[in-house]
């Protein structure tokens, strides 16, 4: 794994931490990384991620704030 390629630490394939989640409290510590981005129209609404958390079978979407960049990216080989 390498570091971040932007000065952004919130983008693809970025690894993350869940760090809270009142929707899905369960994943709450687990690692994994950003595949999907969203882009609100209205520039006053921040984007959420979909993050493939590891040994999970789906792609769930966080708030910003509900994630913590790790410093690391993943390969997206490790994905498709």
């Amino acid at each position: 794994m390498k570091g971040p390629s932007t000065d952004d630490a919130f983008h693809f394939y970025a690894e993350v931490r869940v760090t809270a989640s009142a929707h899905r409290p369960e994943l709450t510590g687990r690692l994994g990384a950003i595949l999907g981005i969203t882009e609100p129209r209205d520039p006053g609404v921040a984007p959420a991620y979909a993050v493939m958390v590891d040994d999970y079978e789906h792609t769930v979407q966080f708030e910003r704030h509900e994630l913590t960049p790790t410093g690391r990216d993943r390969e997206h080989e490790d994905y498709y």
